[in-house]
């Protein structure tokens, strides 16, 4: 997939990115060529396969360009003390991000969210950066694939949640709340 600075290129990159978000709306991902593709962003194949290579890059890069949720450096949900506001952040975010999550539930492709949302937690210094490197990799891992779940849930519920629902739920699975604790030996 292109990395590059080149402004003629990243033209291409959204024409295309944008022409496979319009043609989502009608079709499902499979029944979507490269042609079809091409055509409607009205880009030469060659063009196409410079840019991404796959279908699936396409998506990846709408992803990461325009739909990732990212705690900024100064945000106070970036250290893990501060997980409410994540949980917050996140919660807007799906609501904000619901067509999008609801073109990659129907198309069976929610995976992407995943693939990404981890690694952008992962390449995020600020993101719950008070842990070691070994068990962050574990934590943003469940993190990521809770957030997933959420958007993917919600969306399958109807995508009629708030804010505040979403936000009050996904603190208290990611805190444990609806696991019973025993006291006694660990068996």
């Amino acid at each position: 997939m292109y990395q590059g600075s080149n402004k003629s290129a990243l033209l291409s990159q959204k024409l295309i990115s944008d022409a496979m978000l319009r043609l989502l709306e009608g079709k499902s991902f499979n029944d979507i060529s490269v042609s079809d593709l091409c055509r409607e962003a009205q880009v030469s194949r060659q063009t196409f396969y410079s840019m991404f290579g796959t279908k699936e890059n396409v998506v990846r890069y709408e992803l990461s360009h325009n739909c990732c949720f990212l705690p900024e450096e100064c945000d106070v949900s970036c250290h893990s003390a501060m997980f409410r506001s994540f949980c917050e952040g996140f919660s807007r975010y799906i609501i904000e991000k619901r067509h999008i999550i609801s073109l990659l539930v129907r198309n069976n492709m929610i995976h992407f969210l995943y693939d990404v949302q981890y690694n952008s937690l992962m390449n995020c210094k600020y993101f719950i950066s008070d842990v070691s490197d070994e068990k962050r990799v574990f934590i943003v891992d469940f993190i990521a694939s809770g957030m997933n779940s959420i958007a993917k849930n919600y969306i399958l519920t109807g995508g009629n949640a708030d804010i505040g629902f979403l936000k009050k739920l996904m603190f208290s699975l990611f805190g444990g709340l609806y696991f019973r604790n025993f006291s006694g030996d660990d068996q």
